[in-house]
């Protein structure tokens, strides 16, 4: 089996992956070396007619419901191609920032349209990657390597466009899905070839075993986390003490960074983390600070360098560069580290808890529950039917979905009662007031954005059409 990197970008009608839909998907594929190995992909997929597009993502991607309707396959057919993609066996896919928002895309759409939401990521020996957290790394722990640009406040810009423009690497049209792949890959090779050690070290986090090994809370050893939740101000990284893990998610750690506000573990009762944690920033006390404490989750191939793996790299962390306070961060190590027993139990009572998801809408509901193997087995058929079937599952998102499935891939084989029930379904969901506001959302916008009037336009022409 030979093992393929399968670069990969989404355009989408949304930021929501629970309502919101893929417009567009584009893949490269290479050897491990970045050499092309097969014809590049671009396909679309047309939009259902339950649903309006976020005006602001429309405008960013310049794609208009009516050209994805006019060139797209539909959602059914489109995510059978993703899918034979995805899924081939010894597929590493990945992309910039795919774990954390085009996955979730892609699998709310798998579910939608029946297939496994999660097999595809580990099946056949398959994984994920993704190069912005490398990216980060790179400056972080190795700035020299490429040139890093700068945002208007002065700090790093990790946007793909802005550092493919930077080295020089930029391909095609921003937020165009295959010119943003190839940029990609050309910035791929500048990264590999400028730091070839931490590129290989970055490849190996896909092992979620290798990095929960990494995260050993009872070992008590602080490692150098680096993540999108830390500000640039500290090149994205932050030094953490792993502290035990997860209650109940087992491919997950709790840590907390090294600073003053860590502390309050110590004292807090466990009522008063919980607040902390998750409470709404605008709704805690004044001069209230978070704890910074963090759910690293192993299978998102996160960044963590403990102090053995510096030296096997041979790394000296900068930690002026980094904004860390080695010194302090030290004392506050100590200070946990003697306290962790009763911190443990404090955070055992807290993450003990389950916290539910909104469930209320089945194309939302993939983290409802898993899917038990009877209905399962019946996802093949339900695909291969193309709506034909009259199936009934034992779950009742799988149920209505099937229902939605059909209604939105092939309506022209709904009964009568059927298309009934789909109109009803539609003016529930584009109730009269909220499509109103939609097009009074977009003439504001054509206000402010003359360059975009025809965008805008035709969003306005597809929520009347379809409403």
């Amino acid at each position: 089996m030979a093992e393929t990197l399968l670069w990969y970008d989404l355009e989408t009608f949304g930021r929501n992956p629970r309502s919101s839909r893929i417009c567009q998907f584009a893949a490269v594929r290479t050897d491990y070396e970045l050499n092309p190995v097969a014809d590049p992909v671009s396909l679309f997929c047309r939009p259902s007619d339950d649903f309006l597009p976020e005006p602001e993502a429309a405008m960013i991607t310049g794609i208009t419901p009516q050209y994805a309707a006019e060139h797209g396959l539909r959602e059914a057919e489109f995510m059978a191609v993703v899918h034979e993609h995805l899924s081939a066996p010894g597929t590493c896919a990945l992309g910039y920032n795919t774990l954390r928002f085009d996955d979730e895309f892609i699998r709310f759409s798998l579910y939608r349209c029946f297939h496994d939401a999660y097999e595809r990521e580990y099946a056949g020996g398959n994984s994920r990657w993704d190069l912005l957290d490398i990216m980060r790394m790179l400056y972080a722990l190795q700035p020299d390597s490429l040139q890093w640009p700068r945002r208007e406040d002065g700090l790093p810009s990790f946007k793909l466009e802005h550092l493919a423009r930077a080295n020089d690497c930029f391909e095609g049209e921003a937020h165009e899905a295959l010119s943003d792949v190839r940029s990609l890959v050309n910035l791929a090779r500048l990264a590999k070839n400028a730091a070839p050690e931490l590129w290989r070290y970055g490849l190996d986090l896909r092992d979620k075993n290798r990095v929960a090994a990494k995260l050993d809370a009872a070992a008590g050893h602080r490692v150098l986390h680096i993540s999108g939740q830390f500000s640039a101000l500290n090149a994205c990284t932050g030094l953490m003490l792993p502290l035990m893990p997860h209650p109940l998610i087992k491919t997950r750690t709790l840590a907390v960074e090294l600073r003053p506000e860590a502390l309050q573990l110590i004292d807090c009762p466990a009522e008063r983390i919980e607040h902390n944690l998750f409470t709404k920033a605008a709704l805690l006390a004044d001069g209230e600070t978070r704890i910074g404490l963090k759910e690293i989750h192993h299978n998102r191939c996160p960044v963590v360098v403990t102090p053995d793996d510096a030296k096997t790299l041979g790394l000296h962390p900068d930690f002026r560069h980094l904004n860390i306070d080695l010194r302090q961060a030290h004392d506050i190590h100590a200070e946990l580290h003697a306290a962790a027993e009763p911190i443990r139990h404090k955070l055992a009572a807290v993450f003990s808890k389950v916290r539910d998801f909104d469930n209320s809408d089945p194309d939302g509901a993939l983290y409802g529950g898993f899917i038990d193997r009877t209905d399962k087995l019946k996802f093949g058929k339900a695909r291969a039917s193309k709506g034909q079937a009259e199936l009934v599952f034992n779950d009742a998102r799988l149920t209505e979905l099937y229902f939605r499935y059909k209604a939105r891939n092939w309506p022209e084989n709904l009964n009568a009662a059927e298309r009934a029930q789909w109109q009803k379904h539609k003016a529930e969901r584009l109730l009269p007031e909220d499509v109103q506001a939609y097009l009074a959302q977009c003439d504001a916008l054509m206000a402010g954005n003359p360059g975009q009037t025809g965008v805008l336009q035709a969003l306005k022409d597809w929520a009347i059409n379809i409403a």
